[in-house]
């Protein structure tokens, strides 16, 4: 800690005290009670103390819980276990993890991957490997391998052999939880819009959501990938790819879909038109905010009709050409029958907007694909920078160059 860490006020530690609890009894079930706890103990933090200091903050108040905790005795007399989870993921796995995926992950801060949900999916993977606590290395590392279960749209090349190659272990990462059944949606930057756009999909037209092979009911998660998003790698180049897709490798006992994973850039993309400084006059950050949402939850529309909800979903008589146009059909009856709900001085505007730009919700849909655009472009100009500037033998200022591109491969 780089200062004196603050104290949790008294709703903190009704809080913390369910979070020690579940830490010390659980065997690492799901438990939605006690991620909502961290999301709201994570939402108090934030408060208080810088970001990078938000997990040193974190891990003080479990362990001060703790030692309250074991004063009383009773169920807590013995906290053995709680002790050495918090002491695991506080401290040692968010370094293992970061020193795992020092390529994949170099462009993000601990701060950015450690948000409340991620720290609940951490904390069940460590106590799923069960005692002895002692035995740092095996907890650690089978740690690490249980949060990897995502690696995305990666087509298998079969060898000449007939051997069917598979994915680095390095690729494997685990996404960034948002949004988990029973807890809600996690506190932090992407909360606002996510409730809201998750709020217009569950009031959506059923027709339309059945068209797009979304169904609520089935959602368990939704995820943040962390990857940087590399414009030049092929696999990335799959339409509606950059708008997310359903976890290939999450499948309920029913056989559909249940985590939906979102690409970063995308979000990042619609919030820079919803910061303030970016609004003209008269325009409320709210409104845009709200538009923002509406572009997000067609865009998952899109990217769920894409990879379908089920393995089987798309057979090999589907082609590209016959499913883009049923989902630009019902991505346009998405948007016009939103457009028709919204009210007041905004739904004037939108449907001024919407005239003008020939398409509902314009200005944000255009704002995204000008500013997806525009990442790819800057991308694209500093690897070729670099590459002149290695050919030319100015090494110092060709690593400036690639250094400044998110993607490993740069």
């Amino acid at each position: 800690m780089k200062s004196q860490p603050p104290q949790p006020a008294d709703a903190d530690v009704v809080l913390l005290d369910e979070a020690v609890g579940y830490l010390n009894f659980s065997s690492g079930a799901s438990d939605p009670k006690f991620l909502g706890s961290l999301s709201e103990l994570y939402r108090s933090i934030e408060q208080l103390v810088p970001r990078d200091e938000m997990l040193d903050t974190l891990g003080h108040w479990l362990r001060s819980a703790v030692k309250r905790l074991e004063r009383v005795g009773g169920a807590f007399a013995d906290a053995t276990q709680a002790k050495a989870v918090i002491g695991l993921v506080a401290e040692k796995l968010p370094k293992a993890y970061c020193e795992f995926h020092r390529d994949l992950l170099h462009h993000q801060s601990p701060s950015e991957v450690w948000r409340p949900f991620f720290m609940g999916r951490a904390c069940e993977a460590v106590l799923s490997q069960g005692a002895p606590w002692s035995e740092t290395e095996r907890i650690l590392d089978g740690a690490v391998g249980e949060l990897n279960d995502y690696v995305g749209y990666r087509p298998a090349a079969v060898l000449a052999s007939g051997t069917r190659s598979e994915p680095y272990p390095h690729e494997y990462v685990r996404p960034i939880p948002l949004y988990i059944r029973g807890a809600g949606v996690a506190t932090g930057q992407y909360e606002e819009v996510l409730s809201r756009a998750l709020a217009i999909l569950q009031e959506a037209d059923p027709d339309i959501l059945a068209r797009a092979w979304f169904d609520f009911d089935r959602l368990d998660e939704i995820a943040l990938d962390p990857r940087a998003y590399d414009f030049d790698h092929p696999v990335n180049r799959r339409p509606n790819y950059h708008f997310g897709q359903w976890d290939p490798l999450h499948i309920s006992p029913q056989g559909y879909y249940s985590r939906f994973v979102l690409q970063q850039v995308t979000l990042d993309a619609l919030l820079t038109r919803c910061d303030p400084r970016n609004c003209p006059p008269g325009v409320e950050p709210t409104d845009r905010l709200d538009e923002a949402a509406a572009v997000l939850a067609g865009t998952v529309l899109m990217a769920s009709g894409t990879s379908g909800d089920a393995p089987g979903r798309h057979d090999s008589s589907v082609t590209l050409s016959t499913l883009l146009p049923q989902i630009a059909a019902y991505r346009d009856d998405f948007y016009q029958q939103l457009l028709a709900k919204a009210a007041g001085p905004h739904g004037d505007r939108l449907r001024e907007e919407a005239q003008r730009s020939r398409q509902p919700f314009g200005g944000a849909r255009q704002h995204l694909n000008h500013e997806l655009a525009r990442r790819r472009a800057i991308q694209l100009q500093r690897v070729h920078l670099a590459l002149l500037f290695a050919r030319m033998g100015r090494s110092e200022a060709a690593l400036k160059q690639a250094d400044s591109v998110r993607v490993a491969s740069a």
